[in-house]
């Protein structure tokens, strides 16, 4: 799955606002659920994806502002 790919899923499986923290644990989740499972792919897609998905849905996240 694509950097895109895993942000637009993850995005549409959100309740509504959330957590920086909860984002991040479901991207780590969707990596997980690719079969991802060394730390070593995780944390290398994990931080890309968490940072790209600030500034591609900055209203999804309740602890901003995320004025980047």
């Amino acid at each position: 799955m694509t950097q895109e790919e895993l942000i637009d899923k993850v995005h549409s499986e959100l309740p509504g606002r959330v957590s920086f923290a909860e984002v991040v644990h479901r991207i780590a989740d969707a990596i997980r659920r690719e079969g991802k499972i060394n730390f070593h792919t995780l944390f290398a897609r994990l931080e890309p994806a968490s940072s790209e998905y600030v500034y591609a849905y900055p209203d999804d996240i309740s602890d901003g502002p995320w004025d980047i």
